[in-house]
């Protein structure tokens, strides 16, 4: 019985692992448009050209995710870097409580995880329906070089 349990446990635990955070779907990148679009793509000119044009940075998807949250989910540095300095909040929290640092610490990606905090956002905020950090993702999936 304590076999059963034990297993029965670690599949839920398995099932909530693989859902916690939630990547732009093909469906949902294919209807993006404006900044979510150019941060999915890291067109940074046409970043600049839609800031320029007097479009919100801290824009909202269906899931809540802001452009911020886009370009590190597709890894695009210069994106980021551009939304930043567009003056997009680094450490808003997407509906699932998950911030750009610890999407980059998720995808094992210290470059982005460096390039996040440079740009202000804070790896100390408590994140993720689990209320840990960045730090805690990283070590608790063996992610080495971003806990260094």
């Amino acid at each position: 019985m304590f076999r059963l349990l034990l297993i029965a446990f670690v599949a839920v635990l398995d099932a909530n692992a693989g859902s916690a955070q939630t990547t732009p779907s093909d469906r949902e990148v294919a209807d993006y448009g404006g900044l979510f679009r150019a941060a999915h793509n890291g067109d940074v000119k046409m970043i600049q050209q839609l800031v320029a044009a007097g479009k919100n940075v801290n824009a909202r998807d269906p899931r809540g995710r802001t452009p911020a949250h886009v370009a590190a989910f597709a890894s695009e540095d210069e994106a980021l870097r551009a939304l930043a300095e567009a003056g997009a909040d680094m450490n808003a929290l997407e509906d699932q409580a998950y911030d750009v640092v610890t999407i980059a610490a998720v995808a094992n990606d210290p470059a982005l995880m460096t390039l996040a905090i440079e740009l202000g956002n804070d790896p100390g905020l408590t994140t993720s329906p689990y209320d840990g950090t960045a730090l805690i993702a990283a070590a608790h999936l063996g992610h080495v070089k971003v806990v260094r």
